[in-house]
């Protein structure tokens, strides 16, 4: 595997440093005008799109393009891209003409052939939205001079999901909440950001279940809204959620998550039998929150990343090959012990 790739997969995704905001994307969702709707295009007509994608951007961009299509990339690897949230479940499966995009020098990912025929993402840190919605903006206004987009004079662009036309453009965070869960806060605050134009979803976005607290929340259909302020609503919100969690966090007993973490850590010292990725997410989100309220010493960034290298596709991505279940709960539970030794409560 080319060496640019695997490290990027590695250190996805950027993650922050704060105590409630993990990542920020911005998405643009565009349409050729020529093609019929990716669920309506031949394998043909797939595969020219991600042709005539490639040369566009070569056509205007020095940025070194990493390529994978999907039909040609390992089962592993996929998996490994859809739990970094590189790729969403849909886009992994084995189709014709579905392919990523990843711009080494600005970070962009471009999808091409998911639900639109392209989907350009920007990822990065809570107060960095304003300078990513400019670094894809730029982008999207020099592919326009290759692409004929589907564009609508009243309605905007035209998108695949009617939520998405006009701007085309979503905002989107995976949050961490666990004191606003704790103090029975979360459904009320819920409440005010779907009022917000806003909607929730789990730790993988549409369709996904949330996982130890874990959200993610993204702006809703914006038909009629500048991209400025889609962005600057959906600041606004995410700030208004993290101030409320840190609220809530004040009227947590330390007690309790003492009492946690030490649970967590006898059953990865005391335990040979290994540990399953979802107790093992638990566990880890548990002592992000000792973090958060100081109970434990450890980089923050450092308990974030660990989360997505025990999932099931890191672990095999990092071995180099297919794992039973019970070798990837053990190897697991070895990295779990190795990488939380100096944690203390």
């Amino acid at each position: 595997m080319n060496s640019d790739l695997k490290n990027f997969i590695l250190n996805q995704p950027d993650v922050d440093d704060e105590s409630v905001v993990f990542t920020v994307r911005l998405r643009l969702a565009r349409n050729f005008r020529k093609y019929p709707f990716p669920h309506q295009m031949g394998e043909k007509q797939a595969e020219q799109l991600v042709e005539h994608v490639i040369d566009a951007i070569k056509n205007f961009s020095q940025d070194t393009p990493l390529i994978l299509h999907m039909k040609d990339t390992d089962k592993i690897i996929r998996q490994v891209l859809v739990e970094r949230h590189i790729i969403s479940p849909e886009f992994a499966e084995d189709s014709f003409g579905k392919t990523l995009i990843w711009l080494v020098q600005s970070g962009l990912r471009i999808l091409v052939n998911e639900e639109d025929h392209l989907r350009i993402s920007a990822f990065g840190k809570k107060n960095e939205i304003e300078k990513l919605w400019q670094i894809l903006n730029d982008f999207d206004d020099n592919l326009s001079q290759y692409i004929n987009y589907a564009f609508d004079r009243e309605f905007g662009y035209l998108t695949s999901c009617p939520t998405n036309v006009g701007p085309g453009l979503r905002v989107s965070s995976l949050v961490f909440l666990p004191s606003l869960k704790l103090t029975g806060r979360i459904k009320v605050i819920f409440n005010t950001v779907c009022k917000l134009g806003c909607i929730i979803r789990g730790f993988y976005g549409e369709g996904s279940a949330s996982i130890a607290n874990f959200y993610q929340i993204s702006t809703g259909p914006a038909l009629g809204k500048k991209e400025t302020e889609i962005c600057g609503e959906f600041d606004a919100v995410l700030s208004a959620t993290e101030k409320q969690e840190l609220s809530a966090m004040e009227r947590v007993r330390t007690s309790s998550i003492k009492e946690l973490i030490k649970k967590f850590f006898d059953r990865i010292y005391d335990s040979n039998e290994g540990i399953s990725s979802d107790d093992a997410i638990k566990g880890i989100s548990i002592l992000i929150f000792g973090k958060n309220l100081g109970i434990i010493k450890v980089d923050r960034c450092t308990l974030k990343k660990m989360i997505y290298r025990i999932l099931p596709g890191s672990i095999q991505f990092e071995m180099g090959r297919l794992l039973q279940e019970k070798e990837r709960d053990i190897l697991r539970l070895q990295i779990l012990r190795k990488e939380l030794v100096g944690l203390y409560v």
